[in-house]
């Protein structure tokens, strides 16, 4: 806020300041821009959509590998308009459900609230606001707190380093991916793809998980509270995956790591070519 005030200032005391006879489209872009600053009706979370939606169309379809560059536009967004993380939940929760949708929107919003977070914080996302499915909440999470209301997030905490994620509710496919720490508590069911390449830190799942469970897992902590499906610790290396209720095929051939299964009111841990005491068939 400190800099829309200075922008405003400067503007109101220099009116002519960017009045010019001949400017490329981006000055006059930029002069529109700050003339809107100076309104006393200016919402910059409003001007904030706006951008990111012009900016957003013209990514060409969705790929993961477009995250980075989504997180990075949206650290850049938070920066220039000095947003709080306070604002960053407003844009979120209120803002951008009437403007958008689509799936690398989670990319944006934790670039926005990645550097303006603090330890002790916590952010509060209401899923239930959008229609489609949102990708990208907790990217690069490194610290306070995310707790996430509602279903249809992807790729949730990819890359995650520290702090905590809490979500009520169910979640997609790739939780985790190339988790190196913190902590990730899904209070419902996850998809596909689980820890893949995890690294560190801790996923709890309270209710059930789908297939491929920690694959190439080389750390970290993956506790499904449920029943698993097939495909669990494929290439895993190091790492932990305990399972309490039922699951499928188990990777016989990996590498190292620990698997326990909740039998006889404990942990028992599944040695190498051992039989579940309660396995499926995949």
């Amino acid at each position: 806020m400190k800099l829309m005030r200075a922008i405003r200032a400067l503007l109101k005391n220099n009116p002519d300041l960017l009045k010019c006879s001949s400017v490329n489209l981006d000055k006059r872009e930029k002069r529109q821009r700050y003339n809107e600053f100076i309104k006393d009706n200016y919402d910059k979370l409003e001007d904030i959509a706006r951008e990111y939606r012009i900016w957003v169309a013209k990514i060409p379809g969705w790929r993961l590998e477009l995250g980075e560059k989504v997180f990075n536009f949206g650290k850049r967004i938070a920066g220039e308009y000095d947003l709080n993380f306070q604002e960053v939940g407003r844009l979120f929760n209120e803002i951008l459900p009437q403007r958008m949708r689509g799936p690398l929107l989670g990319f944006f919003i934790s670039g926005a609230y990645n550097e303006v977070i603090q330890e002790d914080d916590l952010l509060c996302l209401n899923l239930s606001r959008y229609t489609g499915t949102v990708s990208g909440l907790g990217y690069r999470h490194s610290k306070g707190r995310l707790e996430i209301l509602g279903k249809g997030t992807y790729c949730l905490g990819v890359k995650m380093e520290s702090g905590e994620i809490l979500v009520r509710g169910n979640v997609g496919s790739h939780v985790g991916k190339f988790m190196q720490g913190g902590q990730i508590i899904i209070q419902g069911n996850a998809g596909n793809w689980i820890g893949q390449n995890m690294r560190g830190g801790l996923i709890r799942i309270r209710g059930n998980a789908r297939d491929i469970i920690g694959k190439k897992m080389t750390g970290g902590e993956i506790v499904i509270e449920g029943d698993a499906g097939c495909w669990v610790a494929d290439e895993m290396r190091k790492g932990i995956i305990r399972i309490q209720g039922e699951y499928g095929s188990l990777d016989e051939e990996r590498r190292g790591g620990e698997i326990f299964q909740w039998q006889e009111d404990r942990w028992k841990r599944i040695e190498y070519g051992e039989v579940l005491g309660r396995a499926r068939i995949c």
